[in-house]
């Protein structure tokens, strides 16, 4: 009876579904039954949408599969509602948009086990979650960074504390196991020799603390765990000379990398993607960063190689930060079912998603 919107009603039947007495939930199940599911897409695709109203429309069964891949992308979504949807859907696409939530799926290992035993699963899905699963929970690599805590830990309750590790040089980095053994030095060489020479001083504060701090919860969103005890390390890095920061950022370690990518001057962050360790699934985060500068997004639209994912340039596509030109070449290449998600996000130009609106119209057979 009140004059709600569509989605205003959906948040409210929600929220009443859980109530104590039973007549009110009978009631909701029944206004339900009343409402198009369709018409919720836009609604699952907004950053806005609460994790529960999310989770709703994650396991109603009434939820058609454009609102089911809205809500998977969608950052607020529940851990819990996606593991319930990796292992019951038969739609393969899902399984794999599922399979590209790193984070996820390292907080949520049901989250892996639901994808490898579901028989609809792809062969791409498959791969990232064994990925997942090796890098995180089995390989040595873990038990190595678990040791490597637990010591900066202890440290951290000696009478040296982390506040006054000094990080002056590149032998400090690789003592902190912040450097990748085995890249040439010629990979920095080659990219000072094109874009140097780099600044062999310190300039001052780059970042403040608080925004190291916000680079850590956001690489920790991606995925990679950043410890409170190295902030005041990143902080240090933060007012190293260029030349050392970009040395760091094309043979650091996956930690220093993502980190690093956020770094304000665009030769660092740009150094980020000529580090030969980088993964296929860290530039596919860093495609969807809002918070990466648009040099580094249009190097990675421009990369022939990266640009052959389908996640790479639907991350890409769906970033507002992404240079509008790059992402109106990559437009045509777009399925249509995300085209019609990103013709109604209002997270993204409105020469994005006035483009994406026709390409979806002409191929749908409704436009003129």
């Amino acid at each position: 009876m009140l004059p709600l919107s569509n989605e205003e009603m959906l948040q409210v039947l929600v929220a009443l579904g859980t109530d104590e007495d039973e007549a009110i939930r009978s009631a909701v199940s029944e206004t339900l039954k009343g409402l198009d599911p369709s018409s919720f897409a836009a609604l699952a695709a907004d950053d806005s949408a609460t994790p529960a109203v999310l989770g709703f429309l994650l396991v109603w069964d009434r939820s058609p599969k454009e609102v089911l891949e809205a809500a998977v992308f969608n950052r607020n979504a529940p851990d819990e509602a996606l593991a319930h949807v990796a292992g019951r859907t038969s739609d393969p696409s899902l399984i794999e948009a599922i399979s590209l939530k790193q984070q996820s799926l390292i907080k949520v290992p049901a989250i892996i086990e639901a994808i490898l035993g579901n028989p609809a699963r792809t062969q791409e899905a498959e791969r990232r979650a064994r990925e997942v699963q090796q890098e995180f929970f089995e390989k040595q690599f873990g038990v190595n960074q678990v040791a490597s805590e637990q010591r900066i830990q202890e440290e951290s309750r000696a009478p040296v504390q982390p506040e006054t590790i000094k990080v002056e040089s590149i032998q400090d980095l690789i003592s902190l196991g912040l450097i990748e053994e085995g890249i040439d030095d010629s990979l920095v060489e080659e990219y000072e020799a094109e874009f140097g020479p780099f600044d062999t001083n310190s300039h001052g504060p780059v970042l403040a603390p608080e925004d190291i701090e916000q680079f850590a919860t956001e690489a920790s969103e991606d995925g990679v765990e950043v410890s409170h005890d190295r902030l005041p390390i990143f902080q240090q890095i933060a007012i190293m000379s260029v030349k050392d920061r970009v040395m760091l950022a094309i043979k650091g370690t996956r930690e220093a990398r993502m980190i690093l990518v956020r770094d304000p001057n665009r030769i660092v962050s740009g150094g980020v993607l000529r580090n030969p360790r980088i993964t296929d699934q860290e530039v596919e985060s860093i495609a969807a960063m809002k918070t990466a500068s648009e040099d580094v997004l249009r190097q990675i639209g421009q990369n022939r190689s990266w640009t052959r994912s389908y996640t790479v340039i639907h991350n890409l596509a769906r970033n507002p930060k992404s240079p509008i030109a790059i992402t109106l070449g990559l437009l045509n290449r777009i399925q249509t079912r995300d085209l019609r998600i990103m013709s109604t996000n209002k997270n993204i130009p409105d020469v994005i998603r006035t483009a994406a609106n026709r390409i979806y119209l002409k191929r749908s057979g409704t436009g003129n």
